[in-house]
Parts: C-alpha cells; structure tokens; sequence
C-alpha cells in the first residue's frame, strides 16, 4: 500500500501546525504500514488509538490559534473538526467489534479528510492572517 507523502503544497507556514500536520501523516503511515507487516490486531489498534490521541491534541492547538487571531469561521472549522474526530473514533469503535476494516478504507477516510482539511479549510486560515485578520498575527506565518 501506498504511503501518504508530505509536500511542501501541504506547508502553512505556521511551524507548530506544519509540524502536527507532519506527525499525523506519519501516524497514518505507521496504520498502513502494520496492516501490509500483518501485525498483529492490537497493534493497529493501539496506532489507531495513538492516532485518535493525536488528532484531538492537534486540532486543540489549531482551535486555540484560531482564537488568538480571531478567525470569523471558527465554528464552522470546529464543527468540521468534530466530524473528522468522530471519523477516526468510528474506526476504532469498527475494529473493537472485530467489523472488517481494511487498509484502503482508512487510507482513504483518514488521508481524504487530513489532506482535503488542509489544503482546503486550515489553508483559509492563512489567507485570513495574510489578508490582515483581525489582529496583525502575521509574523506567525512564514512565506
């Protein structure tokens, strides 16, 4: 199976986020990775759980940067957040059923959402700071 590879488009510029963004990748990888080494159940389990732990811990820093700059559609980021937390949270619970979960289907539920969220949702985030926001928090992005 294919792993997910880090790109430079994938960049905000905002270190602390970048680095997060980063770790969760790698996390999704190390899923894939034990499911093609045939680990055993618990393992993909625990990177599963990990991978939940982690989720929530990153989005709670990039929700507490929204607030500091102030961003108007915090709520809407939230909710998708909560979506996307509910979605790896189902993966766990399918798992703990013993219900058939395959490598493809997290690859894709996991990498679509983490990629798509990035470029699209979290990217709006650093237009809003370019664009002056409501507080001059710019000097927190790097070109």
């Amino acid at each position: 199976m294919t792993r997910i590879e880090w790109h430079d488009g994938l960049n905000l510029g905002i270190e602390e986020i970048d680095e997060q963004h980063r770790s969760l990748i790698g996390m999704v990888n190390d899923v894939l990775e034990a499911f093609e080494k045939g680990e055993k159940d618990t393992a993909v389990d625990r990177m599963l759980g990990q991978l939940h732990e982690y989720t929530v811990l990153h989005f709670n820093a990039e929700e507490k940067y929204m607030e500091k700059i102030e961003y108007p559609h915090i709520q809407e980021h939230r909710q998708l957040h909560a979506k996307l937390k509910g979605s790896v949270k189902s993966l766990r619970a399918a798992r703990f059923h013993y219900e058939e979960v395959t490598p493809e289907t997290i690859k894709e539920l996991i990498s679509s959402w983490l990629l798509e969220h990035i470029l699209r949702e979290d990217y709006k985030i650093v237009q809003f700071v370019k664009q002056g926001g409501t507080k001059d928090w710019s000097e927190n992005i790097k070109e």
